[in-house]
């Protein structure tokens, strides 16, 4: 048996024990009726032939990785059809640091992608040079107004905010910059995952495993997010405590903020005015 089999027998097994019974593939009809239903999409569009609900991952150059591969990762399963999108189907490279960039390929295009139950959007260091994309811009506000589920990790909360789907929402994003997310008209909240009607939005970058597991609850049930947390030895013990302002030392937090401003300020100047036309565009008065 492979890894994958693995899995796969020890989240069905986890499933049907806790459902007297019943098959993993009933899970998400055993969900609470307040939540929005992930159901199969109308004929006609490119993800309509199996029946599962359909998760879109947007791809983009220059995102970070772990945003995305922490909730795909948590994501992956028989129960979903997942694409990774993105203008065309070439490489799209994360951002990086490194001498090399990782390569990530998309499995469908913004033209194929009419419609999806779970849009998902990851963030990247500088979330405002990807306001400027206007083509996935659109698209984010056309596929996420008639999504079941709208979501993010980190600053691909800014993303969805000027497409116009975090207004009047609570919603999270790296602490660096989650002021900002009121240009949208969305109310910042600092959190690991922030969970408001149909939208889940997660904060800086590992929180995308924790986003994940609760959005696995609530697409199937708590006890199949519970079983992927064990699959996957999900239980975090950092070697330092310092992985959130509030736990990090103010000589460490004023040094890594000053270091994350001055970034910003060399790679986008001018995002306060930018976020302020965005705002103007939204209805939203000026913060």
């Amino acid at each position: 048996m492979n890894r994958r089999d693995f899995t796969l027998s020890c989240l069905g097994t986890l499933a049907a024990a806790s459902l007297g019974g019943v098959a993993p593939q009933a899970l998400a009809a055993g969900a609470s009726s307040q939540r929005p239903a992930a159901n199969s999409l109308p004929a006609g569009t490119k993800t309509s032939t199996s029946g599962k609900p359909h998760i879109a991952f947007v791809l983009y150059e220059g995102m970070t990785a772990l945003d995305l591969i922490g909730p795909a990762e948590v994501l992956a399963g028989e129960q979903f059809d997942v694409d990774f999108v993105w203008y065309d189907k070439e490489v799209v490279y994360a951002e990086s640091r490194a001498n090399k960039r990782l390569g990530l390929m998309p499995t469908a295009t913004f033209a194929e992608i009419e419609q999806t139950n779970i849009l998902c959007v990851p963030g990247t260091s500088n979330p405002y040079k990807q306001l400027e994309r206007t083509e996935m811009i659109d698209w984010v506000a056309r596929v996420g107004a008639k999504a079941d589920w709208v979501t993010s990790v980190c600053t691909g909360s800014f993303i969805l905010g000027a497409a116009g789907l975090l207004k009047g929402y609570k919603a999270t994003s790296h602490w660096g910059v989650l002021q900002d997310l009121r240009y949208f008209g969305a109310e910042p909240v600092v959190d690991r995952v922030v969970h408001d009607r149909n939208r889940v939005t997660g904060a800086g970058v590992t929180s995308g495993i924790d986003f994940g597991l609760l959005l696995l609850s609530l697409l199937t049930d708590e006890q199949t997010a519970r079983g992927k947390q064990l699959v996957l030895e999900y239980d975090p013990h950092p070697p330092f405590n310092s992985g959130s302002p509030k736990l990090a030392s103010p000589a460490l937090l004023e040094a890594v903020r000053g270091g994350y401003m001055d970034y910003l300020q060399a790679v986008a100047s001018n995002s306060r005015s930018q976020l302020q036309a965005l705002a103007s565009n939204l209805g939203i008065k000026h913060p």
